[in-house]
């Protein structure tokens, strides 16, 4: 005989206490008391998303982050701009001092999900995930991320975000520490490298004088298999300085998406490093982070498919971009 579960036979929902502690010292304090079961949260956007698909199990404990203060907004000096953790990704992608000295990453920022999570989701949850889609636009960058760990160091400190993603990759992340905000260094002309250092390929402007003229070149391009809602399938970020030559230096390109962690592609790097792109080179390139770039599978991509659209992805971004910046002269 069927039985029909009444609403008052079922077990009520345990919901989970929430924490509201007033410093990134007490947060830390109350994550090493309870441990595994608990979470640090803020927007909770991607959090939200793995809790409802069965990805994470909603923790007995949250800890809010927001009610810290000092973690939202974003400064700048004579050297660098620092982004607050709790900072929305919507005001990043807005604030024209990050346009100017960190556009790869506002423009990730405008193409991370719908409107609706942008206005919620935080910068500092996109990389505390560690497969946040801004993390490969920040690694063109060279981002440091600003973190509090009593457990390891008495006072807040810098780590580079490459090193943070190796110590993710091989299991030595720090569970209790808390990102405090990330900090990109400005860059301009003054910056620009001495090109007696490079061996050079025969110029596309020969009209133009030779004495270098710098300007940064980027783009940032992501696949998905839905742009809003889902993470996506790969992404791509590239930076570099070009002068009037054509001559690329500062090289920086990565690659990530989905649930896999981005990495900077060196051996791409090295292949456009001190000379004027040549289109030979798009074959090439696209080969090489097809073999560089450390992937995966699921159900929705096989490792080789993303490697090989990562590779078509950057090959074709920079293709576009370097066309625009010739017919732009």
């Amino acid at each position: 005989m069927n039985r029909q579960s009444t609403a008052s036979s079922l077990p009520a929902p345990v919901l989970p206490h929430v924490w509201e502690p007033a410093s990134a010292q007490e947060a830390i304090t109350l994550k090493r008391q309870y441990g595994a079961d608990s979470a640090y949260v803020a927007g909770s956007t991607l959090l939200r998303t793995q809790w409802e698909g069965g990805l994470l199990t909603i923790p007995a404990h949250m800890i809010r982050l927001d009610t810290i203060e000092g973690l939202n907004g974003i400064m700048e000096d004579e050297q660098q701009i620092r982004i607050g953790a709790l900072t929305t990704l919507r005001e990043c992608g807005h604030d024209h001092r990050l346009r100017i000295h960190g556009n790869t990453c506002s423009t990730a920022c405008r193409h991370i999900a719908a409107p609706a999570v942008r206005n919620l989701g935080t910068i500092g949850g996109n990389i505390s995930s560690a497969v946040g889609d801004m993390i490969p636009a920040l690694l063109v960058h060279d981002a440091r991320l600003v973190w509090m760990d009593t457990e390891h160091h008495p006072s807040e400190y810098e780590q580079e975000l490459v090193d943070w993603l190796e110590q993710v990759r091989v299991g030595r992340r720090s569970l209790y520490a808390v990102l405090l905000g990330i900090v990109i260094d400005k860059s301009g002309p003054d910056t620009a490298p001495d090109l007696h250092n490079h061996q050079n390929s025969a110029p596309f402007h020969t009209s133009l004088s030779s004495e270098p003229s710098w300007r940064e070149i980027s783009f940032y391009r992501k696949v998905g298999r839905r742009e809003a809602f889902t993470p996506s399938l790969v992404t791509v970020a590239f930076r570099a300085l070009m002068n009037r030559e054509g001559v690329l230096v500062n090289v920086k390109a990565a690659a990530g998406g989905g649930a896999g962690l981005a990495m900077r592609l060196s051996r791409c790097e090295q292949l456009l490093e001190g000379k004027v792109y040549d289109p030979r080179y798009t074959a090439e390139l696209a080969a090489l982070v097809e073999k560089e770039w450390v992937s995966y599978s699921d159900p929705f991509a096989s490792e080789s498919y993303r490697r090989q659209t990562a590779g078509n992805l950057l090959a074709a971004g920079l293709w576009e971009t370097l066309h625009q910046e010739m017919e732009r002269g």
